[in-house]
């Protein structure tokens, strides 16, 4: 806890140093001169963890100007980090680790700073013991999360994996639902359900209202008030954790079935505009809004990516107008009812079939009208 302690004297001293720049001159600092003015701020912790806390304040900076040069609608409201932290995560490259397989063991380096007498003297290592080590560590950080300390070990590997280059197109519709809908110009069609997601989520809202509703029933800062708050920290904490690896489930399928029908080209909708401003004055009810403030869209899409680009496989982001209820073969727009979509042409399909067959016949060469092959998939 300590050199985390000392990684947030690091950030503070980021923001403040930033802001007077910024105030003077009219200009952020680089990098480099952040890296210059933080070299002696403090001896306690390695040269490369500084560096480390220093890139992470340079990302969240890019990440703001990135945000406001998006344009969207609450981008003038982004500020530059500002905010003063306690605690800071801090950062080991593979220079200050040493590995003991045989041991089970990892030693993270320390500085050499000097004792009572002005000799300096090297501190001894941090040890940890773990029982798998993964080859070719490039970083490790320290985190703090659910009163634990974590270690995050992250590791470099070789993409072996062979790139897809096919003529085969696919969309994806996506949904609170189903999570993943899918076809491909050979009419192969996938829906991914998200049912699983749904039930952790709703077993979730329902432990969190409990205990939030006995808590407010407390006086702040009394010994009950402090145990709801570490049970609410726990639940959200462990349910985190499971809809994460249900996340990866999800994503895994869909790339199995990229792979097994040689897709090269993948169309998903822009679901920017439902997933903002989903407060109840815009969205109905409570319950819609709920369910829209608590859809893992940019989680899933940011997993697709993450496992689609491994094997050269092109995203590409484009509007899904009025492609839930356009009729792919006479252009009529119904509004669909239930789970199935029907025009007045004799047309029939899934509701969520018909939008992924829509997004590709508006942004690919070939028209389809219907599926051949239709694979349910269930996360158990």
């Amino acid at each position: 806890m300590q050199c985390n302690k000392y990684s947030a004297i690091i950030w503070n001293n980021c923001v403040k140093a930033d802001q007077e720049n910024i105030n003077k001159n009219g200009k952020s600092l680089t990098r480099s001169e952040l890296q210059f003015i933080m070299k002696k701020s403090v001896p306690m912790i390695l040269a490369n963890s500084i560096c480390f806390v220093i890139l992470k304040y340079v990302t969240a900076r890019d990440a703001m100007w990135k945000s406001r040069k998006a344009k969207h609608k609450n981008s003038g409201k982004v500020k530059l980090p500002y905010k003063i932290k306690e605690y800071f995560n801090t950062g080991w490259i593979h220079q200050n680790i040493k590995i003991y397989k045989d041991k089970g063991c990892l030693t993270l380096g320390k500085p050499v700073l000097p004792d009572e007498q002005g000799i300096k003297r090297k501190q001894k290592p941090i040890k940890c013991y773990t029982k798998k080590i993964p080859d070719n560590i490039a970083e490790i950080e320290l985190a703090y999360q659910n009163n634990k300390l974590y270690l995050i070990i992250k590791s470099k590997y070789k993409n072996d994996n062979i790139l897809i280059q096919s003529n085969n197109e696919a969309s994806i519709d996506l949904g609170e639902i189903h999570s993943i809908t899918s076809i491909d110009n050979n009419e192969n069609a996938i829906i991914i359900t998200g049912r699983k997601l749904r039930e952790i989520k709703q077993l979730r809202n329902k432990h969190l209202g409990k205990l939030k509703s006995r808590r407010s029933k407390c006086v702040k800062g009394s010994r009950k008030y402090k145990k709801y708050s570490k049970a609410i920290k726990n639940i959200t904490f462990t349910i985190n954790n499971k809809i994460k690896n249900i996340v990866h489930k999800i994503t895994k399928l869909y790339l199995d079935y990229c792979i097994k029908n040689n897709i090269s080209k993948v169309y998903y909708g822009d679901l920017d505009s439902c997933t903002r401003n989903t407060k109840k004055e815009h969205r109905g009810n409570r319950k819609v809004h709920q369910k829209l403030s608590q859809w893992n869209y940019g989680q899933i899409m940011r997993e697709i990516t993450n496992k689609l680009t491994r094997y050269g496989i092109e995203l590409v982001k484009v509007k899904e107008y009025y492609t839930s209820k356009k009729c792919p073969v006479c252009s009529v727009l119904n509004t669909p009812k239930g789970r199935n979509y029907e025009c007045d042409c004799g047309y029939s399909m899934h509701r969520d079939v018909n939008g992924a067959i829509n997004i590709l016949n508006d942004n690919s060469e070939f028209k389809i009208h219907k599926y051949k092959n239709l694979k349910y998939l269930r996360i158990v």
